[in-house]
């Protein structure tokens, strides 16, 4: 945690700045669930603008793509429930209130964004083309709830063991942010993230039933919220020490039979009995129960 703080910080002077305090403050961590009690005791009203989780399996097969972009809705559901329930703020569904244009427009940066944080023209540029290559990045990995952005926790903190990831995206991305919350009249946007996995825990054991090989599914959750200056009021963590590990396991994930078919492109969600998505839905109720005790407790609640 150590090392990872230092780094955090020496990646952030460049830019330090120009980030609002809070913003600085924050994006020193990695790790842990940190809350700036002001601006969220400040917050009355917020929009739950993204919910992503990974594309763990291949998208192109209608199976794959069902259940996940099934999950991602039901996550935003499960996330809009449980910040309502743990603060006395005011949750809106921007794809149901009024920000149907203003969340489409996130991330299309102008020239007087770009010039009041980066002075530079080269820079603006630089920055410019970087964001643009992220949002498209970020599109292809992960699926995101219908009518909502894909954007996960790294646009705007570091994460261990993560990409690295350019301050001057993380800066624009805030910037973004608080401008959506303008745009949508709220306080405050929350970004959630939810990482699955999907392996073979058993190297030498393969229980084969009805064609298919045994795997397991593994999740974590997390959220990132950022008020209308830019600065992120909660951070839940990359990891959080203490947290379960939710897993379900015994899972029909592979199409064939035995080792050979342990591969990314046998990865098939849509098996006849819905066990899987039965599984994704139970993880995405734990994970968030697990998220909203975590920030009840960094809340003080």
């Amino acid at each position: 945690m150590r090392s990872c703080l230092v780094t955090s910080v020496l990646k952030a002077t460049r830019y330090s700045l120009l980030l609002p305090a809070g913003a600085v403050l924050l994006l020193s961590g990695c790790g842990g669930a940190h809350l700036d009690r002001e601006g969220f005791s400040a917050s009355g009203r917020i929009a739950v603008v993204s919910v992503v989780l990974p594309r763990i399996a291949d998208t192109a097969k209608d199976g794959n793509r069902t259940v996940l972009q099934a999950s991602a809705n039901e996550a935003l559901g499960r996330i809009s429930t449980g910040l309502a329930s743990a603060h006395t703020w005011k949750v809106l569904d921007p794809a149901k209130y009024r920000g149907g244009k203003a969340v489409k427009a996130f991330g299309n940066i102008t020239d007087s964004d770009l010039a009041s944080l980066f002075p530079a023209p080269e820079e603006q540029a630089r920055v410019r083309d970087l964001v643009k290559t992220e949002l498209a990045a970020w599109k292809k990995g992960s699926i995101g709830a219908e009518g909502l952005l894909v954007v996960p926790r790294s646009a705007f903190l570091p994460e261990q063991g993560g990409p690295n990831r350019d301050p001057g995206v993380q800066q624009a991305m805030l910037q973004q942010a608080g401008k959506l919350c303008t745009a949508l009249g709220v306080d405050a946007v929350a970004f959630a993230q939810f990482s699955a996995s999907i392996d073979h825990p058993r190297p030498a054991t393969f229980i084969v039933s009805e064609g298919r090989t045994d795997g397991a599914l593994t999740m974590t959750a997390t959220l990132v919220v950022v008020d209308r200056t830019g600065r992120i009021i909660v951070d839940l963590g990359q990891d959080r020490p203490g947290d379960p590990t939710r897993t379900r396991d015994l899972l029909p994930l592979y199409k064939g039979a035995g080792k050979d078919s342990i591969t990314y492109e046998n990865i098939d969600l849509g098996d006849p009995k819905k066990k899987i998505a039965q599984a994704f839905s139970r993880l995405i109720e734990e994970t968030t129960a697990d998220l909203m005790e975590a920030f009840k407790k960094a809340a003080g609640n």
